[in-house]
């Protein structure tokens, strides 16, 4: 079941990323879209795990994994994917799992999002397009462990706006597009 939803995810960033590609070829480079979109997914999760600094602990329901904990799996994750692309071995699973504050956390948050800017800062377009070895899923090429470290962290993303509004809290995101059609009324 792993390795369909695997394939499909693969062929979905591989028609996104082309699609995005041949439109504006002439404009940027896969790895410059990958920069943006890593940016925006920064600006994103940072700022919805920044105002729920106060709810951490929250936890929807009894199975389920509290806000801080969401935030510290998708690092710990992440990580892993950020290991494969930047061609470095990957570190044990659970890594980050002595997080518990959110000052902890927080700052995890924005290393691992520094890290991952890092490794895109330094990437060309051949080495994004170049395959490395990665687990049991065997040669897959870097640009692909950005997507699907980007496309986790939106995944999750989505839990932690469920999680913002049960608190009261409009997420970020909500916010600042509220605040910008209300500019736009005359």
């Amino acid at each position: 079941m792993m390795d369909r939803a695997w394939k499909n995810f693969v062929f979905l960033c591989v028609v996104v990323l082309l699609a995005g590609v041949s439109r504006a070829s002439a404009q940027k480079s896969t790895v410059e879209h990958l920069r943006a979109e890593w940016e925006a997914e920064r600006r994103e999760f940072s700022g919805i795990a920044e105002a729920m600094r106060d709810h951490f602990s929250y936890r929807a329901t009894p199975e389920v994994r509290t806000f801080g904990e969401i935030v510290v799996h998708v690092i710990d994750d992440n990580t892993g994917f950020l290991d494969g692309a930047s061609g470095a071995q990957p570190g044990p699973e659970n890594q980050f799992s002595n997080l518990k504050t959110p000052p902890e956390i927080l700052k995890a948050l924005t290393e691992h999002f520094d890290r991952g800017a890092k490794i895109l800062a330094g990437m060309t377009e051949q080495q994004a397009m170049a395959s490395v070895p990665y687990g049991n899923r065997g040669e897959v090429p870097r640009w692909l462990l950005i997507m699907q470290a980007i496309g986790h962290a939106k995944e999750h993303y989505g839990n932690l706006v469920t999680y913002t509004r049960l608190n009261g809290v409009v997420p970020p995101s909500t916010a600042a597009a509220q605040q910008r059609q209300q500019q736009q009324r005359p």
